[in-house]
């Protein structure tokens, strides 16, 4: 029996030396998979300190001195690029506006007309339509990211109007000392607590409960809504993209099943062109597709209450993605010789291309090079798409960019697939 066992794992080996790239995916695909992870989860506790500073536009319409003060303040916090210039020129709203939008940054921060004289005052102007301050955000941002820095903001900011506060409130606590009787409260204690009781007491609490300046978040848009993102709108988009890509292994593994057992040799007799055979094979896997994104949604809507947005654009992103999805499950097919080959390479494929492309990690805390990478995968611009519809609320004009590269990958890998597939 030892002697059988042996044989059988011999033979075994046998097969699997023949079959060496299949072999090979075995090692490579954990090894890129732990490269992969382990840079891009690099950046999720580094972000917003020295080695990967948050960087913030500057848009100061104010221009006085308070300002000037809370910017060079803000300047030296640990963690934080402040950039009033780029390209040569100042930043003005509506550019800095435009940079967010195209996601070259996460937020700006805007100095308004009012700041300086609502800092002298000591409190927040009357009209809470005209705040002083406000940070103008991307909807994708990170949520605790951005509370941690509102924070930051809003103690500097108090801080300088304080050195306003306190010669005020210093003439009314001298005031309110020279009505008292000192003598009787040094007698009833400590005069040290006393003088402090005294103080804390005698303040107007208006002046100190009022902030000086009420940091707001706006959106980038009018009719933007002002809630942060939810997990749904996050998780639904992304894992919807991963899952469509699994279509890749399926279709792969078909062109080489009907390789072995002689139907694809069968069909090529019939009197019908290549294209036309190609076309008629992926058109179900298409329709799959389009079924797998229509499902995975009505779940997020069902189960979550989750919002799609403009319906056309969401439409468009789809039928994109779907196309890249069967585009690169032809050329897994034209490139694999065997079935192992092709399980492989479509695993591998559907892992490293999610991981890169934000599914598991969110491209914004990746490495700056990852970030670039990124770039180069459908799943980042299908995932982009989906968060310009569902999340910041974007129509069908907004998202022709990202369709158009969705497509412009379907058929680089259609044509790369024609050239190398193998009909014999």
């Amino acid at each position: 029996m030892i002697r059988q066992i042996v044989a059988v794992s011999i033979k075994e080996f046998n097969v699997l030396r023949h079959d060496r790239e299949a072999l090979a995916l075995l090692f490579i695909m954990p090894v890129f998979f732990i490269l992969v992870m382990s840079l891009a989860l690099e950046g999720v506790f580094a972000t917003g300190t020295r080695a990967r500073p948050l960087k913030i536009l500057l848009v100061d319409e104010d221009r006085g001195a308070e300002a000037q003060k809370v910017i060079d303040a803000l300047g030296k916090v640990e963690g934080i690029a402040i950039a009033n210039v780029l390209e040569g020129e100042s930043l003005t709203l509506q550019k800095a506006k435009g940079r967010i939008a195209r996601g070259e940054v996460g937020l700006a921060l805007h100095f308004q007309h009012q700041f300086s004289e609502q800092i002298k005052a000591g409190h927040a102007g009357a009209d809470p339509l005209e705040p002083g301050l406000s940070l103008i955000v991307d909807p994708t941002l990170n949520y605790h990211l951005l509370s941690s820095l509102k924070g930051t903001i809003q103690g500097i900011v108090e801080r300088q109007a304080l050195l306003h506060k306190l010669p005020r409130l210093l003439t009314q606590h001298a005031n309110y000392s020279g009505e008292q009787n000192q003598s009787e409260a040094t007698a009833a204690g400590d005069a040290m607590q006393i003088r402090i009781e005294e103080l804390i007491t005698s303040l107007n609490p208006e002046i100190l409960d009022q902030p000086a300046i009420v940091l707001s978040i706006i959106p980038l848009r009018d009719n933007q809504n002002l809630e942060r993102p939810t997990s749904t709108e996050q998780n639904v988009p992304g894992y919807t993209i991963f899952g469509v890509f699994f279509i890749v292994l399926t279709l792969a593994s078909s062109f080489i099943q009907e390789k072995n057992d002689g139907t694809f040799q069968r069909i090529l007799t019939a009197p019908l062109s290549k294209t036309a055979l190609i076309m008629g094979k992926l058109l179900p896997y298409y329709l799959i597709n389009l079924i797998q994104i229509t499902l995975m949604f009505a779940v997020g809507v069902i189960f979550f209450d989750l919002s799609l947005g403009n319906l056309p654009a969401l439409l468009m992103v789809s039928l994109a993605l779907a196309a890249a999805a069967n585009g690169l499950g032809l050329l897994v097919a034209a490139i694999g010789k065997t079935e192992a080959q092709v399980n492989g390479l479509a695993v591998l494929l559907a892992i490293i291309l999610s991981a890169l492309g934000g599914m598991m990690v969110p491209v914004f805390v990746m490495p700056g090079f990852m970030q670039t990478l990124a770039q180069f995968t459908p799943h980042a611009w299908a995932l982009a798409g989906y968060h310009d519809v569902i999340i910041r609320g974007l129509g069908i004009r907004e998202v022709l960019g990202e369709t158009a590269v969705l497509f412009g990958f379907a058929g680089l890998f259609f044509l790369v697939a024609l050239w190398r597939f193998r009909f014999d």
